[in-house]
C-alpha cells in the first residue's frame, strides 16, 4: 500500500536490545495525506525500523511517498494494529 503526504510529526529516536540479545531501532512519523479526492485527510502514523530509517533526517513538513504495510495481533483479548514502513 501507499499514501503520499506530508510530514506532521517526528518522534525521537528509540532504541533498545531485545531478549535475545539484538540490537534495535524504530522511529514513528505522523503523514498528513494529499490525496485530492479525500475531503477529509487522515493523519497517520508510520513505525520505522532498523535499516528502513533513513541516513538523512525526516524533517517536519518534508513530503514523502510510504509505502507500507499493516500487521494485525492480538493480545490480552484486545487488537492492535502495526502500520510499518516498506519504503520512504
Amino acid at each position: 500500500m501507499k499514501i503520499s503526504g506530508k510530514i506532521t510529526k517526528v518522534l525521537p529516536l528509540q532504541e533498545g536490545t531485545s531478549q535475545q540479545g539484538a540490537t534495535w531501532r524504530k522511529q514513528t512519523i505522523v503523514v498528513l495525506e494529499d490525496d485530492p479526492q479525500v475531503p477529509f485527510p487522515n493523519e497517520v502514523a508510520f513505525d520505522l525500523f532498523n535499516d528502513r530509517i533513513p541516513e538523512t533526517a525526516l524533517t517536519v513538513g518534508q513530503h514523502v511517498d510510504v509505502h507500507f504495510s499493516i500487521r494485525t495481533r492480538e493480545y490480552n483479548g484486545r487488537i492492535y494494529n502495526d502500520i510499518n514502513v516498506v519504503r520512504i
